[in-house]
């Protein structure tokens, strides 16, 4: 029986140590059965690209006003470096967009503005803005 006991011993000690060695580096143990990764998650480290869902309000009314109320918390704000991107402050917002999600910020800026305008980010200042898609800005100038 002693002889038993030895052997259960010993193999819980073996498997504890094989569990210990599977963990890397860069995991930290938070209580006896869970392993965190001690990094910043994706969205973390680049907030544009986080997963949102956007509900705006009735008092919404602009392309302008939703994408400062998408922006909100995120640590962007819109800044137009030549104010051509301004156009869309008078836009009328339309009204399938006001639930949009869950998707990327990203996504949800580019939805908002509306597929002329090109999404631009300046990730060392936190900006955004919009250029005017070629194809489009030449079809508007042929009208």
């Amino acid at each position: 029986m002693q002889i038993r006991r030895k052997l259960v011993l010993l193999a819980l000690l073996c498997s504890s140590t094989a569990v210990q060695a599977e963990q890397r580096e860069n995991q930290v143990r938070t209580d006896r059965y869970t392993l965190v990764t001690a990094e910043a998650r994706a969205d973390q480290k680049s907030p544009l690209k986080s997963i949102v869902n956007l509900s705006l309000g009735k008092d919404v009314l602009m392309v302008g006003d939703a994408l400062r109320e998408a922006l909100k918390g995120s640590g962007y704000r819109w800044q137009s470096p030549d104010g051509q991107d301004q156009l869309l402050n008078t836009l009328p917002l339309p009204s399938v967009i006001r639930e949009l999600g869950p998707v990327t910020l990203n996504d949800a800026l580019q939805t908002i503005a509306g597929e002329a305008w090109q999404l631009r980010s300046d990730t060392l200042h936190r900006v955004i803005w919009f250029d005017v898609k070629e194809a489009q800005h030449f079809l508007s100038l042929q009208e």
